[in-house]
């Protein structure tokens, strides 16, 4: 038993110490150092807030493209139980943005893309504020992660 235990010991100490180390990719254009971010200013303070929070917003000269970003939310109930009262409400988050070549102003790419979250109405109407600020916030995320998808695949 323990032969078995030295083998096992030894064959383990043979594959981890066999100085293998992963190969980085390493790129110039990380944390979208290309692409500055303008938000639509009549959206909300949270859209607002969430797209500064998630990209390092370059400024205009630094960057070469910029992308023009409008959200639009809106709110729908899921559940309505017999009595009207509605149980579950569904948050969607429509992004609409556009990606502009700055020297040359012109539009390269315009899209949208989605993000929605679900949340339970409770019995305190604190804890429904903060259901729906969390819901939001995950549905702005949701968006705001493809929509940087989307932006990095054209640009690059």
């Amino acid at each position: 038993m323990i032969k078995k235990i030295l083998i096992l010991f030894f064959c383990f100490r043979l594959l981890v110490g066999c100085g293998f180390t992963p190969l980085l990719k390493v790129s110039e254009y990380q944390n979208n150092a290309l692409v500055a971010y303008e938000i639509n200013p009549n959206n909300s303070y949270e859209a607002r807030q969430a797209l500064n929070s998630t990209f390092q917003n370059l400024n205009d000269e630094k960057a070469t493209f910029i992308t023009k970003v409008d959200i639009i939310e809106t709110e729908s109930a899921v559940n309505v139980m017999s009595s009207g009262v509605v149980s579950e409400y569904r948050v969607e988050i429509l992004i609409n943005f556009k990606i502009f070549h700055i020297k040359s102003n012109d539009l390269i790419y315009e899209s949208q893309s989605r993000g929605f979250a679900n949340y339970d109405m409770s019995n305190s109407e604190y804890n429904n504020k903060l259901l729906k600020k969390d819901a939001l916030k995950q549905a702005l995320s949701d968006g705001m992660r493809l929509m940087n998808i989307i932006v990095q695949g054209k640009i690059n």
